[in-house]
This record gives structure tokens, C-alpha cells and sequence, in this order.
């Protein structure tokens, strides 16, 4: 018997593994200037498991009244896969802030039942089945001149 269960379960650890789904990920780097300290650009790269999803992408200048209309947003479809992406920050967003965010659904505003969906009216769709996010500051790195 103990001739063929190591065997057996050495398979099934095996088997286990290449089976396994690997999970959505995003992760975001900011780069600065080494000169000045500000944010340059974000660097954002992951991981889509499905066929296909969609990154959402907003940056907030300071002190920004209204979110939905004061921020820059945009949107990228992501086909399965590892995806690398970069946003360049410009003065107009340095000490704001930022989001991204993976979607699992796009909505055309044709199926849409949001009352006055600003997001339909602005793009003719919204995102919906929030897979992953992440969010952040803008603002200058300590240390430089």
C-alpha cells in the first residue's frame, strides 16, 4: 500500500496545481521625477483570468468638488492575460488622486436602467462587476529639492 500512495498523492498535488485558476491582479506603481520628486505617470500591470474585462482609470485633481465630473476617467478593454498599461500624470493632477479599477461587465447604455446614468450619457456605457481596485495619492515624494 505505501508503495503507491506516495506516488498517488505526489499526482495529486500535481494535478491540483495545474489546475488551479490564477486570480484577477492589479497592482499600481507611481513614477516620479528623480528631479523634482512629482508623480510622472502610473504604471499599472496584472493579471485577467477570463476572455475578456475592462480597466477604469480616473485621476482627481486637488481638491476635486464632484468626483464624477471633475475627474479624468477612462477606459481600456483587457483580453485575457498578463497587461501592462501607463497613465502620465500631468501638473494638472499633482497632489490629487487616483483610481483604477477591474470591471467584469460592459453595459451599453442600450441595456442600461440607471436613471440618468452620467456614465451612458458621457460614453455610451458603464462598467459594472467590480473585480478588483486600487487607489492612491498624487503628491510629491519627500526627500527631493
Amino acid at each position: 500500500m505505501r508503495k503507491w500512495l506516495l506516488p498517488l498523492l505526489a499526482l495529486f498535488f500535481v494535478a491540483g496545481t495545474v489546475h488551479a485558476e490564477r486570480s484577477f491582479e492589479l497592482k499600481a506603481e507611481i513614477a516620479v521625477s528623480a528631479d523634482t520628486g512629482l508623480p510622472t505617470r502610473i504604471i499599472i500591470t496584472g493579471y485577467n483570468p477570463r476572455a475578456t474585462i475592462w480597466l477604469g482609470m480616473s485621476l482627481y485633481p486637488y481638491l476635486v468638488k464632484d468626483p464624477i465630473t471633475g475627474g479624468h476617467h477612462s477606459f481600456k478593454e483587457l483580453p485575457h492575460g498578463e497587461f501592462h498599461n501607463e497613465i502620465p500624470i500631468d501638473s494638472t493632477f499633482w497632489g490629487g488622486s487616483f483610481e483604477l479599477g477591474l470591471w467584469g461587465k460592459k453595459v451599453p447604455k442600450v441595456d442600461c436602467t440607471i436613471d440618468q446614468c452620467y456614465w451612458c450619457k458621457k460614453f455610451g456605457f458603464h462598467v459594472d462587476e467590480s473585480l478588483a481596485y486600487k487607489s492612491g495619492l498624487l503628491t510629491r515624494m519627500t526627500g527631493y529639492k
